[in-house]
């Protein structure tokens, strides 16, 4: 009886679960900087600089594809009429070379990061394919430095990618929906990808920050994979189909 209701739930699981299994997969801030970027001053020593003070969030995982992005910070944060948030850069392998960019800056005008800085608001923005290294010393723009004309008379992390340089052929790929900048009570930012869902690999990375780079986003993330649920399930099928085969055989015995 335990075989045949251990087999039942088993295939229940299998049949109805939809196509492509979905995931939430949680993620930190963990990184004072991205790698390779820190800029030799104190600033390396802080994971904020001010605010907004970003927490982390939480990656929408479906069949391989990245379907949202939510970006959580600290609900005390304010000085949203300075800090404006920068381009989203995803890796999709984790091989230190990012893949996709969302635009929110409108990199091809918005060039310099200051105080000044238009908020993006809540709508569509454009998924540029890219191929653009992580160490690249022409593909961003920087944030800038401690209180300068631009940032008089705030501190910042000097010198730290913020948004997208675009150099060579620009390719749009699709857009994504950017919502809760600032929301209220100011504790979350999210990317929806329904339009162009992101392909990943086996993990993947996303960098982020504001126009002053005050807290930044590096972090890699896991990408569960439907296949090893489905072989555990084909493996548990198997253990009872094969238990139930050695009991009928044990009770066949028994008869003669």
């Amino acid at each position: 009886m335990k075989l045949k209701l251990l087999l039942f739930s088993v295939l229940a699981i299998l049949l109805c679960s939809p196509p492509g299994w979905a995931y939430s997969v949680p993620f930190g801030d963990t990184r004072e900087h991205w790698p390779g970027w820190g800029n030799g001053s104190s600033d390396d020593d802080y994971d904020t600089i001010g605010t907004p003070n970003f927490t982390g969030g939480t990656a929408e995982i479906q069949g391989g594809y990245l379907t949202a992005l939510t970006f959580n910070q600290d609900s005390s944060s304010s000085a949203y009429s300075v800090v404006s948030p920068g381009d989203l850069f995803i890796d999709t392998n984790a091989d230190a070379t990012w893949d996709y960019i969302v635009d929110l800056t409108n990199s091809m005008t918005w060039t310099t990061p200051g105080k000044n800085n238009t908020d993006p608001g809540e709508h569509y923005y454009n998924i540029f394919s890219v191929s653009l290294a992580l160490d690249s010393s022409t593909g961003y723009i920087l944030s800038g430095k401690d209180k300068d004309s631009n940032w008089y008379p705030y501190y910042i992390r000097d010198d730290h990618p913020v948004a997208w340089n675009p150099v060579g052929d620009l390719v749009v790929v699709g857009t994504a929906y950017f919502s809760g900048w600032p929301s209220d009570p100011k504790t979350s930012s999210t990317f929806g990808f329904g339009s162009y869902p992101i392909p990943l690999g086996d993990s993947f990375i996303i960098g982020w920050a504001a126009n002053c780079a005050n807290d930044v986003i590096y972090e890699k993330v896991p990408v569960p994979e439907s296949a090893t649920v489905l072989l555990l399930g084909a493996g548990l099928i198997f253990v009872a189909g094969f238990s139930r085969k050695k009991v009928f055989r044990k009770e066949s015995a028994s008869l003669h």
